[in-house]
């Protein structure tokens, strides 16, 4: 579960001396209380749903002790609030390390924007690739819409060929069932998903092909 609004993702810096050998560039990392928590609550929220109820901060506060200061605390402090999951922390390095090493010790992990940027990468790498990998833009309130999509982005290069995975896209369709409390339709996709996950071998399909064969196995 990673922050998506905060972080040095906000555009805050400066570059001094541009184009001289004194240049200096900056980028500033906005992290708030209010931020932290909001995501932080949605994953202790999310890890309590789950078998295991087991939730890891990842971050750096080592080394970025303001803001690792506050993530520690917060999270800390909601966690008194779910005394039923499970809570452990890694540095972003070690967390790296494990994600390809032994990812069965992670359930689910809460971080800031950039390390997630990173993480997420690594885990569709160990999951098979971006093609299987879907995410969600959530607004935890409900106020405002949520987007879903693959996390591959629209491919270009390869539009109109027929030759792009579409899991990851209907991955993306089970995570959006799931937000909206079709958990019933959300399972019934990722059980689709599942299956030809094990029996797909390397054969190749089209798009279509597969998107058709899950399309039938959802509607049983």
């Amino acid at each position: 579960v990673r922050e998506g609004t905060e972080g040095p993702y906000v555009g805050a810096g400066g570059v001094l001396a541009e184009g001289t050998s004194d240049e200096i560039a900056t980028e500033e990392s906005l992290n708030t209380r209010r931020g932290a928590e909001r995501v932080i609550r949605n994953a202790f929220t999310r890890a309590q749903l789950r078998p295991r109820k087991k939730l890891t901060l990842v971050h750096k506060n080592n080394v970025l002790t303001r803001a690792g200061s506050l993530w520690t605390r917060t999270f800390n402090d909601v966690a008194k609030e779910f005394p039923d999951v499970a809570t452990d922390y890694l540095h972003v390095d070690a967390a790296s390390m494990f994600f390809v090493t032994n990812p069965d010790r992670f359930d689910v992990v809460v971080t800031d924007n950039l390390f997630g940027d990173i993480l997420t990468d690594i885990a569709a790498a160990i999951c098979g690739g971006l093609g299987l990998a879907a995410s969600g833009n959530i607004n935890p309130t409900g106020k405002f819409p949520s987007m879903f999509e693959p996390v591959h982005g629209s491919a270009p290069d390869i539009a109109g060929k027929g030759i792009a995975d579409p899991t990851a896209t209907i991955m993306s369709v089970a995570m959006m069932l799931s937000h909206l409390g079709l958990t019933d339709a959300a399972k019934d996709v990722e059980k689709a998903v599942a299956a030809d996950l094990l029996t797909r071998g390397d054969k190749k399909r089209s798009t279509s092909e597969i998107g058709t064969l899950l399309a039938s196995a959802v509607k049983g």
